[in-house]
């Protein structure tokens, strides 16, 4: 008798990833709220497929890991592993990258010169408030 395997398909609380890539997939897939159909439809593939992913019938071919990944807003390495990048990226900063990028060169520009401004501001603050704590202690 095949020993029954804990991960998000059998356990009640949602937040608890699997250690199997086809169960990283269905819980991926479900958080967001799609079905087989949609998430296959934005990665371009068959809605079969993505079954057979999730059943571990066969994983994924290396170049559906990527658009599988962005599509369900993880990395490459969390899908095959199940373990988090060490430094998350904000998707939103990600999606704004290619509208971003269709700006005229000038508007590029100020976009570039305000970020580079709020990061410089952030850092002399940070380091504000860490010499001013060294004076406290």
């Amino acid at each position: 008798m095949r020993e029954k395997r804990v991960g998000p398909a059998s356990l009640a609380s949602p937040e608890i990833p699997s250690p199997d890539l086809g169960e990283r997939i269905a819980w991926l897939r479900k958080r967001k709220g799609w079905g087989q159909a949609e998430l296959a439809k934005r990665i371009g593939v068959r809605a079969n497929q993505i079954s057979k992913y999730e059943r571990g019938a066969y994983g994924p071919k290396p170049a559906v890991l990527g658009p599988l990944a962005e599509a369900l807003e993880t990395t490459v390495d969390y899908l095959l592993t199940g373990r988090e990048a060490k430094v998350q990226r904000d998707q939103r900063l990600r999606n704004l990258v290619p509208l971003l990028e269709s700006l005229p060169e000038e508007l590029r520009d100020a976009v570039v010169f305000t970020l580079d401004a709020l990061v410089r501001a952030h850092n002399l603050a940070e380091a504000h408030q860490k010499r001013t704590k060294a004076r406290q202690a």
